[in-house]
């Protein structure tokens, strides 16, 4: 969508505002380092090592949220009474690789939650994290606010459940989310002596989408009936489901694995049009697919990673048509294996924006193992300009190493999750013909819609009177007790749309103060974010005093940046409400109303009226996709 609008001009300035330029944008090119080595730019050397507490912690999906942060999900043997449950983590990362401790408890969610084991992730569009597993026999789905706490309107208490019998046990391997936000999960039934392929799919709220084959889930057996366990899923754009999965006859030499697949109708039914009958083995042999090494092309076809079984375990990536037959102008056969010398596992694929496919898992090296990556062309060609001769092994100086999760951020760099010597392991490699170019954007308060707002009495909640003429707006209370609030407004809608925001600081100048200095009696300065108007029209009103902000926004607090000035740093759930279409709105008003002692206590802060100077700035950086 085209938007007009340009920044407001501005000249340059070295005094208080580290020599930003107002309203323009400014770049810098970041070089690549060369395909496939170690990013030294993250954590350190390249890669993060994070302790959660027990003698075995293992990362599995990793996931980027729309602002660079990393999200890795796994679990931890934290349950010293049940060696056989595994406490499930998320942890999240600044785009640096360190731990962002904001996140939850110390950067890191632990869902203490001894029927509940999940390490499957998906981010809603809003935000929301969504982790699938299990709970007791059943499938099961948690999902998290932007903070890390459970978000309690979502089935019971955070958790919700699809029970399919109570013979059987529920096995998640993988989950995704549709574009209406209903969520699927893949995984496996074991009832007896069989195991099948099972899909279930979740409303929005958390409960058990019934139009989804009337039951809210679905089985699949193959043509063994026997062992079929289900890896991974992936929602095509018409909304169908693919599946993909190993079949074995009996667990015996010669008798599998077979790489398998099925796709269904979003009614839940089996596609027809899809191999035979909805479902495809394919017709070669000993291939085996891990959970979630399913990646669909931008064309459709769909791309399978794991291990090709043999006296020597190999890498092997398979592509399919989206008719679900081999494409043979894959390798020659749609399946390729690769022998990299000694015995590698694949256990997670990825496709870059420019077609080359990126598998992940683990290499044996004499008596230790360590991540390995190969990367393909779109042929099926080994891509020898990545690591060497195609291959990348990272020894990350542990024995047990393993990347089990795979992401490629926007501007190429690949991410590797896993363990290395009980520990999560997080490691970022670069990728040689991409770099980001950042932005810096300075908007400036408008004049006209800016100001101050007067409660009408104290205690009262509403607006009473109001300024937007005056060069500067009050926050604190006055002589009877009664609360100044200031708001302000920024066009901000000459962002690209396809902006991705990194970062954000509100800045703020300080006129004088009447009274007692509200930042010493009135608790934080905060800051009500509003994506929009906060009362439906830019212009300042009484209503504005009290609206409601964003729904899910935090509120964010300043801190002196100056001997005049404030700054408030937005949090990363807040970076999300900046509106690429037009206005971004902030109310700024102090933890407690007033400090009852019937005098006027407030701070006065230059608004858009006065020079340009002093007025108020949102700084925002970005890049472009």
């Amino acid at each position: 969508m085209k938007k007009t609008g340009r920044l407001g001009k501005g000249n340059r300035s070295t005094a208080l505002l580290l020599a930003v330029i107002a309203g323009l944008l400014t770049a810098t090119g970041v070089l690549a380092a060369p395909a496939g080595s170690l990013d030294p730019a993250f954590g350190t050397n390249g890669f993060v090592i994070t302790d959660l507490g027990s003698s075995s912690d293992i990362g599995g999906d990793v996931v980027l949220q729309p602002n660079g942060k990393i999200l890795v999900a796994g679990s931890a043997q934290l349950d010293t009474e049940n060696s056989f449950h595994r406490t499930p983590f998320v942890v999240r990362y600044n785009t640096d690789g360190a731990v962002n401790t904001a996140y939850g408890t110390n950067g890191r969610i632990i869902t203490e939650k001894g029927n509940f084991s999940g390490s499957h992730l998906a981010i809603q569009p809003d935000g929301k994290l969504v982790v699938g597993g299990s709970y007791r026999n059943d499938f099961g789905v948690a999902r998290y606010n932007g903070d890390g706490t459970l978000d309690t309107s979502f089935g019971v208490n955070g958790i919700a459940t699809i029970h399919i019998s109570d013979d059987s046990r529920e096995t998640c391997s993988d989950v995704a989310i549709q574009a209406d936000g209903k969520i699927v999960l893949a995984g496996s039934e074991e009832i007896g002596n069989y195991i099948n392929y099972a899909i279930a799919r979740f409303n929005p709220d958390g409960t058990p989408d019934l139009s989804f084959n009337d039951r809210g889930f679905q089985l699949v057996w193959f043509d063994n009936n026997r062992y079929n366990d289900g890896m991974g899923v992936a929602i095509q754009e018409d909304q169908k489901i693919v599946m993909s999965g190993t079949m074995w006859t009996n667990y015996d030499p010669g008798d599998g694995p077979w790489l398998t697949l099925a796709r269904f109708n979003p009614d839940g039914q089996l596609d027809t049009t899809f191999g035979t009958g909805g479902m495809v083995t394919s017709t070669v042999p000993n291939l085996q697919s891990n959970a979630g090494a399913l990646a669909l092309q931008a064309d459709g076809k769909i791309v399978v990673g794991g291990t090709s079984l043999g006296a020597t375990d190999d890498l092997a990536v398979a592509r399919f048509n989206t008719d679900g037959t081999l494409d043979t102008t894959f390798g020659g056969t749609g399946v390729v294996i690769s022998d990299f010398g000694n015995q590698e596992d694949g256990h997670a694929i990825d496709i870059q924006q420019d077609g080359k496919i990126v598998i992940a898992g683990k290499k044996y090296l004499s008596n230790v193992t360590g991540f390995v990556l190969a990367r393909y062309d779109t042929n099926g060609s080994i891509d020898t300009s990545f690591g060497t001769l195609g291959q990348v092994v990272s020894d990350f100086n542990g024995s047990a190493q393993s990347a089990n999760g795979l992401a490629i951020q926007i501007d190429g760099k690949i991410l590797a999750a896993g363990s290395s010597n009980g520990n999560l392991a997080l490691a970022r490699y670069s990728a040689a013909d991409t770099h980001v170019t950042t932005k810096t954007a300075v908007f400036r308060s408008l004049a006209a819609h800016d100001g101050w707002i007067l409660e009408s009495r104290e205690a009262s909640n509403l607006g009473g009177s109001l300024n937007w003429l005056a060069t500067t707006f009050f926050v604190g209370d006055n002589a009877k007790d009664k609360q100044y609030r200031g708001l302000i407004s920024f066009n901000t809608a000459p962002l690209p749309d396809s902006a991705i925001i990194t970062g954000a600081q509100l800045r703020i100048k300080r006129q004088g103060i009447v009274g007692t200095d509200p930042l010493t009696t009135h608790g934080p300065l905060l800051l009500v974010m509003r994506k929009g108007a906060f009362g439906g029209s830019v212009s300042l009103q009484l209503a504005d005093f009290s609206a409601a902000g964003s729904a899910g926004a935090t509120k964010d607090s300043f801190a002196p940046l100056t001997y005049s000035w404030y700054q408030a740093t937005l949090s990363d759930t807040n970076l999300g409400f900046i509106q690429k279409y037009g206005v971004t709105q902030f109310r700024l008003q102090f933890t407690k109303d007033d400090n009852d002692d019937m005098s006027a206590d407030y701070l006065k802060i230059f608004s858009g009226n006065s020079v340009t100077g002093n007025q108020p700035q949102l700084i925002i950086t970005y890049y472009l996709p």
